[in-house]
């Protein structure tokens, strides 16, 4: 079986609204749609939505067509998928974690994602892309060849600030193994924050992580403010003209 957890509890302050950032149109839809939309295209067998901030804005766009996962207080990344351990603990196969503000994943990108993680035999693979400007982007940090760890911009050193490899937030991921792997996260970084990063290093210990790099960074754009949305309102016009 084949799940995904899209995370839309977010508030996004710098998007200027008082909205969830989830449930901002781009070009007309909520941008939470183009992801639900994507992992219906791709074969996902079930979606969870994890809500928390204002979450009958989520709720009315998506009706039921998804299933939702709520997050009372927004304690970080790994906290709002452990939310969904009761829905999935008792389940086996893979789940996609993506984040609700990446509204140009498409389907190829997650189905390209899903059978590289069934290739590699990867038990945790992250969807990653290169950027010549990587600020404010977790890092992915190999020793011997080998990923250790994701490194989030605020904690990474000057070495690992050089690396151009950014972390993009969807990840495809064996379901028990994600579940072991976040009872061992802790909050001891400088947001005092749960990281969902940290199941890379965690996991990365005994298992095969891997990663699948997107050669066009412009799908794994994130929206943070009104200028990202602006790029990404662009992107989805022109490919509307086609």
């Amino acid at each position: 079986m084949k799940y995904a957890i899209i995370l839309a509890a977010g508030k996004g302050t710098r998007m200027k609204t008082d909205i969830p950032k989830c449930a901002y149109p781009i070009n007309g839809t909520p941008m939470v749609e183009y992801i639900v939309n994507s992992c219906k295209k791709s074969g996902i067998d079930k979606i969870l939505v994890v809500v928390g901030y204002k979450k009958e804005h989520i709720k009315n766009i998506l009706n039921s067509s998804v299933e939702y996962v709520l997050q009372e207080e927004q304690l970080g990344t790994a906290n709002a998928v452990m939310c969904a351990k009761a829905s999935l603990a008792d389940k086996e196969g893979i789940s996609l974690i993506l984040p609700g503000d990446m509204p140009l994943i498409n389907e190829k990108v997650i189905t390209d994602l899903m059978n590289c993680h069934q290739e590699q035999g990867n038990v945790l693979t992250i969807a990653t892309t290169m950027l010549d400007d990587p600020d404010g982007y977790g890092r992915i940090y190999r020793k011997h060849g080998k990923i250790k760890k994701i490194v989030e911009a605020l904690d990474a050193t000057p070495e690992i600030l050089e690396i151009k490899e950014i972390n993009s937030g969807l990840y495809c991921v064996d379901i028990k193994l994600l579940f072991e792997a976040l009872a061992k996260v802790n909050n001891n970084n400088s947001k005092k924050e749960y990281y969902l990063t940290d199941i890379v290093e965690i996991l990365a210990k005994d298992h095969k992580v891997g990663t699948f790099v997107v050669a066009d960074s412009k799908y794994l754009l994130g929206i943070n403010d009104l200028n990202s949305l602006q790029k990404v309102e662009e992107i989805l016009k022109y490919q509307s003209e086609f």
